[in-house]
């Protein structure tokens, strides 16, 4: 499963930002990937090709929020970009609703800042969802 596609154009690379893999339930497995191409209309190298490691991800779960995903790339007023995106906190993973049985996923939204190294977007908080508190974004 492939969703929550984002691109981006920085330094004449186009980022495209996706989510995938199992994003529900008690076994959800979720992150965020990258990719980038010259082009817009690519085509893409994704991060695990460049880097020959296929569990290359720019985001992943981690004990204090699982599943982040289906993100979206903000700019502050300094030119700093945030990765928006939810997850989902184990010690509420669920909601009731309309599914009694199993519920719904309780997803929260998160910001965590970006940075660019060797030409590819790289979360400051090291590739899982930052879990203490951190410099907010600026702001006009």
């Amino acid at each position: 499963m492939v969703e929550g596609v984002w691109v981006i154009l920085r330094d004449g690379w186009y980022y495209l930002f996706y989510s995938g893999n199992n994003c529900c339930g008690p076994d959800a497995h979720y992150g965020v990937l990258v990719a980038r191409s010259r082009s817009a209309t690519g085509p893409f190298e994704t991060l695990p090709q460049a880097t020959g490691n296929p569990n290359s991800m720019l985001l992943e779960g981690n004990e204090h929020w699982h599943a982040p995903g289906h993100n979206s790339v903000i700019t502050d007023a300094a030119g700093q970009d945030w990765l928006a995106y939810h997850a989902i906190d184990p010690r509420q993973p669920t909601f009731n609703a309309i599914d009694a049985e199993q519920g719904y996923s309780r997803r929260i939204m998160l910001l965590d800042r970006l940075e660019y190294r060797d030409g590819w977007p790289r979360l400051v908080s090291g590739g899982t969802p930052s879990h203490q508190a951190q410099v907010a974004p600026v702001t006009e």
